[in-house]
């Protein structure tokens, strides 16, 4: 017959041993001294500016007094979609600096991050200035109109015109690293 524990031992050992040659650090370190260079700076200042540029225009929607047709919101919704969509990206390669990713990352990537930072910044400076045209070509007109809503939208073209100043300046930074570091640190 079995006994009364029904087949288990009424004692079980566990023997756990560690290797204390290997060491893994579960600490966040922020690599806030980044942010005071100078393409940190930057990054920073495009992030302010798309802050400003978002809140200038937003709500995407078309402009024109009672008895005129409207017009503006295809313009605003081009302008609105390439800066929250610059300000997402960004955001990503500040949080990217700040936690200091590419310490974590030992995977053997068929690219590296700073050209791919390099391409982005460069992309986005082109859809800036295509955004900026855009957005002041479709409001410039209603500007006599002297209503609010054209001219947030009218400031929110200008802003973009330093921001696209400001991603300009980025990428030639990021591709003065990128010359300035060899491959196998990239």
């Amino acid at each position: 017959m079995m006994s009364e524990t029904n087949g288990v031992k009424p004692h079980t050992t566990v023997t756990v041993s560690t290797d204390p040659t290997v060491s893994q650090s579960l600490e966040i370190r922020l690599n806030i001294g980044y942010f005071r260079t100078w393409p940190g700076i930057i990054k920073l200042i495009q992030l302010s500016i798309g802050i400003i540029c978002m809140a200038l225009s937003s709500p995407a929607k078309a402009v024109g007094l009672a008895r005129e047709p409207k017009y503006g919101l295809g313009h605003n919704h081009w302008f609105l979609f390439v800066v929250v969509t610059c300000f997402i990206i960004t955001l990503i390669w500040t949080f990217y600096y700040l936690l200091q990713i590419r310490e974590f990352i030992k995977i053997k990537l068929p690219f590296t991050f700073l050209w791919v930072e390099l391409v982005y910044t460069t992309v986005a400076t082109a859809f800036y200035v295509i955004a900026f045209i855009v957005l002041l070509s479709g409001f410039g007109g209603c500007a006599h109109f002297r209503m609010y809503d054209c001219d947030a939208r009218i400031a929110a073209g200008v802003f973009a015109i330093f921001n696209s100043i400001a991603y300009g300046i980025g990428a030639w930074l990021v591709y003065q690293v990128y010359n300035a570091t060899p491959p196998e640190l990239q």
